[in-house]
């Protein structure tokens, strides 16, 4: 992954921000993200509270990713499984 799209979290912090346009009837595009962290307990301890807003024929999609670990993490934000850079 490029490095220019990894975004870290500092530990106890959360990254919130809106992706994009979302169909909740669809599911579609897929937002996600993808972990980078030093083991596999800090990477347990990522959260994702993401969630759609908006209203009727006017969705979007809001990461909201904590970080709940004693480290620092990395993510990647992906729409339809690739990197996305918002």
């Amino acid at each position: 992954m490029n490095t220019k799209q990894k975004i870290h979290i500092e530990p106890g912090r959360r990254y919130r921000h809106q992706a994009g346009p979302y169909d909740p009837k669809t599911c579609l595009p897929q937002y996600g993200f993808e972990v980078v962290a030093p083991d596999s307990d800090t990477k347990q301890r990522v959260l994702d509270e993401s969630h759609a807003m908006g209203h009727v024929d006017n969705y979007f999609w809001v990461w909201d990713i904590k970080n709940n670990s004693n480290q620092i993490v990395f993510i990647t934000l992906t729409k339809d499984g690739a990197p996305f850079n918002p």
